[in-house]
Order: structure tokens, then C-alpha cells, then sequence
């Protein structure tokens, strides 16, 4: 089994030798690491609930995304992002097909938000975009990554963000995919104290979805908002893992991953909070809430508390089930039609995700999408 696992990580490697690809600064470390890693395969821990071969098997070529970007994201060809230790971002580090970054200074306010959108437009398509994004002190910008995936491509992403004191950030993750795509999203936040981050996960489509997020409290008082949402149908699959990691005293954070699951798809949500020993008087919240819109959708949840001090509020929690049948009954009986009635519950659902975003436009262009996808009324009544 070994012997096929690296054999199954040299063809990985070996795809990436033709790309002249930019270059991590740690290029030769990262590279090293790879050689004691697998491939991810339900054996392991993190990867229990979501299978990999289809993505292994893929004839995959790398290349660039298309990017459409505001000018204030630069183009950089070297790479700083912190090392990861899981395998595609590790991948990631070893050969990133575009890298960008972008620097808000010390004081500065954005009140119009940057957008970024990553196109991948060709069959068997492999990108590897990195983004780094640092916010000085009492900085506040509102971030906009938009994914559009086409075809049967495959999009292996990764992002590090860090805060200085007293920093603000809104990010807002758009991922709208084609339902044969394949898509892994890496981003690590590290915050100073007094600083506030903000991530929101709207996956609108995709057929292969990974999603990790790591957030470090390194500062006093600093607060962490995570939040998404998914509506996999046929046979799609979304999975969230998550991570807070409260390392110091009085800090704060909110989580909450809503999800809608239709026919044959499957979700996951993996959520951790670490509270380190002299983390004392953390406040942590974690929630995951599935509604099943079918016997054969299946969601696998784990919500987490590892706890070492002990002067703190936390709780988590997790429900899957079906719609309020009286709820229906409600709206058939004052003329809503039986797919309008559970559009209408969708929307109030869902919604309480969506709203979570600060930045207007997303919220507006994303109802308005999951509106003409008859998937939610944007309009409640």
C-alpha cells in the first residue's frame, strides 16, 4: 500500500516538472515534506467522510486561471505563505500557477470592497492560485474571492491572511462551480489582538467541494466570525473543516455552517475549537444545522470542543433533519405551492447565513443567483 501512495504522489509531482511555475521561498522544504506524506484516503482522521480516487484519477493538466482582479492585488513571483503540512497544500507550495497578494496600510479604510474572480476554463484544467493578504494596524478593507469553475477542471487554492492589531476584514468566499468540478480551498487567518475577521462561505455549485479553515487568535480580545452554507444536489458533495484556536486570554467566536442537502449529494462539516490552557475567559459558539431533502442525501457532522482552561463559555452543536411538516402545512394553506412553500423555508434558512456577510453586494448578487436557480425566493413574503 505504501509503494502505490508515493507512487501516487510522484505522478502529482511529476505533472507539475513542465509548468514553469513561481517558487515558494521555503520551495525546497516544501518539496521535502511531500516525501513523507500520502495521498488523502478515508484512513486518515481528516479525510474519513470524503473519497479522493476520483480526483486521483484525473488526467489533469496545470495551468493558469484566468484572473480578473482589481488593480490593488499584485502579481508577486515569490511565494511566503505558511507552510502547510496536509498534502494539496503542500501541492499548493510546490508549484502555484498564479500568486498575488495584497497590503492594506496601517489606518487605512476601504469602504467599496476588493473583488478578485478565478476562472478555470478548460477540460481537465488544474490550477494552483495563492493569495496572501495582510491588514496593518486598525486597517479595514471588505475581500471578495469569487471561484468560477468550468468543465471537468480541478482548482487547488490557498490563502493566508494575517491582522495586525485592531484590524477589521469582511471576506467573502463565492464558489460556483460546474457539477463536475473540483475544487480545494486552503486559508489560514492568523489575528493580532483587538482584530476582527470575518468569513463567509456561500458555496452556490460545484461538484467536488473541500473547504479548509484554519483561524488563530494570537492577540487579546481578538474575535472570529466564521459562516457558510451549501445546497449539494445529484451527486455532489461539499465538506467543511474548520478550526478556531484560541491561544490567548479573552477572545471571542461565532460559527455557524447551515446547509440544505438534495437527492444522492453528501455533506460534511468538521468544526474544531482549541482552547489553549492560559485562554482564559474565551467565549466560543460552533453550530452546524442540516435539513435533508431526500432519503438518499447523506451528511456526516463533528463538531468539536478541546478545552484546557477552565474560565470559559463554549458550546457546540449540531442537528440534521427534515422540514417542519407543519411549517409546510402553513404555506400550502395560504396558496403556496408545495415547491414554493419549501423555496420560501429555504430562504429563511439560509438566509440567516447569507445576511452575515457585510458586504451589500454579495448579499444582493447571491440571493439573486439561488433565486433564478429555483433555489430560494430572494423575496421572503
Amino acid at each position: 500500500m505504501e509503494r502505490v501512495l508515493n507512487h501516487s504522489i510522484q505522478k502529482w509531482l511529476d505533472a507539475t516538472l513542465a509548468f514553469d511555475t513561481i517558487r515558494h521561498q521555503n520551495h525546497d522544504a516544501v518539496l521535502a515534506s511531500m516525501e513523507s506524506l500520502e495521498f488523502p484516503h478515508s484512513k486518515m482522521e481528516d479525510w474519513k467522510y470524503t473519497r479522493t480516487q476520483k480526483l486521483n484519477q484525473g488526467q489533469w493538466v496545470l495551468q493558469r486561471s484566468e484572473v480578473i482582479s482589481d488593480p490593488e492585488f499584485q502579481a508577486v513571483s515569490s511565494v511566503q505563505t505558511q507552510m502547510r503540512s496536509g498534502f494539496f497544500g503542500c501541492l499548493n507550495q510546490v508549484a502555484p500557477t498564479e500568486a498575488f497578494s495584497l497590503d492594506i496600510a496601517p489606518n487605512e479604510s476601504f469602504d467599496e470592497p476588493f473583488h478578485f474572480v478565478i476562472k478555470s476554463n478548460e477540460d481537465w484544467a488544474w490550477t494552483q492560485p495563492s493569495f496572501e493578504l495582510t491588514l496593518g494596524e486598525h486597517a479595514c478593507a471588505k475581500v471578495v474571492l469569487h471561484f468560477i469553475g468550468k468543465h471537468n477542471g480541478f482548482c487547488n487554492a490557498l490563502l493566508d491572511v494575517t491582522m495586525m492589531e485592531g484590524s477589521h476584514l469582511d471576506l467573502d468566499i463565492i464558489q460556483d462551480n460546474d457539477d463536475s468540478f473540483f475544487q480545494i480551498l486552503d486559508i489560514r487567518v492568523d489575528e493580532a489582538s483587538k482584530s476582527h475577521c470575518n468569513v463567509l462561505t456561500h458555496t452556490l455549485n460545484g461538484g467536488w467541494t473541500r473547504n479548509n479553515l484554519w483561524m488563530s487568535l494570537n492577540g487579546e480580545h481578538a474575535h472570529a466570525a466564521l459562516s457558510g452554507f451549501y445546497l449539494p444536489q445529484d451527486g455532489q458533495l461539499v465538506d467543511n473543516h474548520t478550526v478556531v484556536d484560541h491561544r490567548v486570554p479573552n477572545c471571542t467566536s461565532n460559527e455557524l455552517y447551515k446547509g440544505v442537502l438534495y437527492d444522492k449529494s453528501k455533506g460534511v462539516f468538521n468544526g474544531k475549537v482549541f482552547v489553549r490552557k492560559d485562554a482564559q475567559k474565551t467565549e466560543a459558539y460552533q453550530s452546524n444545522k442540516n435539513i435533508m431533502m431526500s432519503d438518499d442525501a447523506t451528511m456526516d457532522s463533528k463538531p468539536e470542543l478541546e478545552i484546557y482552561a477552565d474560565d470559559v463559555r463554549c458550546s457546540h452543536g449540531s442537528t440534521t433533519g427534515q422540514f417542519d411538516e407543519e411549517a409546510l402545512f402553513y404555506l400550502r394553506a395560504r396558496g403556496l405551492s408545495a415547491l414554493g412553500a419549501k423555496q420560501l423555508l429555504v430562504s429563511a434558512y439560509v438566509n440567516e447565513v447569507i445576511n452575515r456577510s457585510n458586504n451589500a453586494e454579495v448579499v444582493t448578487f447571491v440571493k439573486q443567483e439561488l433565486s433564478a436557480r429555483g433555489r430560494i425566493i430572494a423575496d421572503e413574503v
